[in-house]
């Protein structure tokens, strides 16, 4: 007997169930309340659907989180696909459901045997009688007649595959659809600007298709809460080096024939950043010991300031991990050294699990190749 193909692949229902509740009910507590667990297992539950649709379903509140827009309709969704499931059971149970067990008694029905189902869905034929066993105390009756050739379906069993196989397809098909959203990255203002902005058309060449969003935020943010799949910061540990960064004072061309000694710094406006403070003095220590720290014009915006320095307002202390490119070509030069490495190199950070093959592990692959 040919065996039928397998519905398109779908997220574990209880994943799906945690999802709509905590949609519907308003977060992960009062969901969690609904389902007997922790709000830690609801939130971890969003999370692997999140990582394998590639989508924000949460953004996080100072007090708990609130559905996306994205969020708000796939939930309505999953809830009609659930309304069907509980139509094409309705011979068999009421609710609730045995969620965990329905994709391998719907692969039992179709493949007509533990065996066949068991290798279909990548597990042992004892794996697939345990999850029929789970639906067969829900029902309350034995759904296959065991015999020394294999199992049978029972009547009553076998009438509910159509419709039953149908709910799961319908399940699949709103997740489907899933995995357009941008990759969301958090970066360091300076960073955003000066860094990841200039390689974003090449990597919209490298990778059509995929589009990304880009936050600017001061901190790192918190892995279990924040809404992004990764995150460019400078930090000493964590996540893996794009570059490593040194201190070097520059400045426009036409002001470098005014700077040919350190001690030059005190005839020439200075420039700096209130994030990175304490660059000048840091530098001043390695190259100058026992001079004055060079002070002068101070810029919220790191970006800002470059501009200023490359208009010829004064001296910039620069990060070479994000000025490389000015350097490289003319706009900025370094007359006076030396270079003074920092422990903080710029970083990038994977906020949550990445399926392999999907696009926020391939922008990932594809950053880390510009290092």
């Amino acid at each position: 007997m040919p065996v039928s193909p397998p519905p398109p692949r779908l997220p574990p229902l209880a994943h799906l169930a945690a999802f709509e509740a905590a949609v519907r009910l308003g977060g992960y507590a009062t969901a969690a309340q609904a389902f007997g667990v922790t709000p830690g297992a609801i939130r971890a539950r969003v999370r692997a659907l999140e990582a394998a649709w590639e989508v924000t379903l949460f953004s996080p509140l100072p007090h708990g989180v609130a559905p996306t827009r994205e969020a708000g309709l796939l939930a309505a969704e999953v809830a009609q696909g659930f309304a069907r499931l509980q139509r094409a059971l309705a011979p068999l149970g009421t609710a609730p459901l045995p969620l965990g067990a329905l994709r391998a008694f719907e692969a039992a029905l179709r493949c007509d045997g533990f065996a066949a189902a068991g290798e279909q869905l990548g597990v042992t034929a004892g794996a697939i009688a345990a999850q029929i066993a789970r639906v067969e105390d829900w029902a309350g009756t034995p759904l296959f007649t065991r015999h020394a050739r294999g199992v049978t379906a029972t009547d009553r069993a076998g009438a509910v595959l159509p419709a039953l196989s149908r709910a799961l397809a319908s399940l699949s098909g709103i997740t489907a659809g899933t995995g357009t959203a941008p990759v969301r990255i958090a970066a360091l203002p300076a960073v955003a600007q000066l860094w990841l902005a200039p390689r974003l058309p090449a990597l919209r060449t490298a990778l059509p298709g995929v589009r990304v969003s880009v936050t600017a935020l001061e901190r790192l943010p918190d892995a279990k809460r924040a809404p992004y799949d990764l995150a460019l910061f400078f930090a000493e540990t964590g996540g893996q080096v794009l570059a490593q960064d040194a201190l070097i004072p520059v400045c426009a061309p036409g002001l470098a024939g005014r700077f040919n000694t350190p001690a030059d710094l005190a005839g020439l406006p200075c420039l700096s950043d209130s994030a990175w403070a304490g660059d000048w003095r840091l530098w001043a220590a390695a190259a100058m010991p026992g001079r004055p720290v060079p002070r002068g014009v101070e810029h919220s915006l790191y970006a800002l300031a470059v501009d200023e320095a490359i208009a010829g307002a004064g001296v910039l202390m620069g990060h070479k991990a994000l000025l490389d490119r000015h350097l490289a070509a003319g706009r900025l030069v370094a007359p006076v050294g030396p270079e003074v490495p920092v422990a903080r190199g710029l970083r990038l950070t994977r906020l949550r699990p990445l399926p392999r093959g999907g696009a926020a592990a391939r922008v990932a692959a594809w950053l880390l190749a510009q290092a």
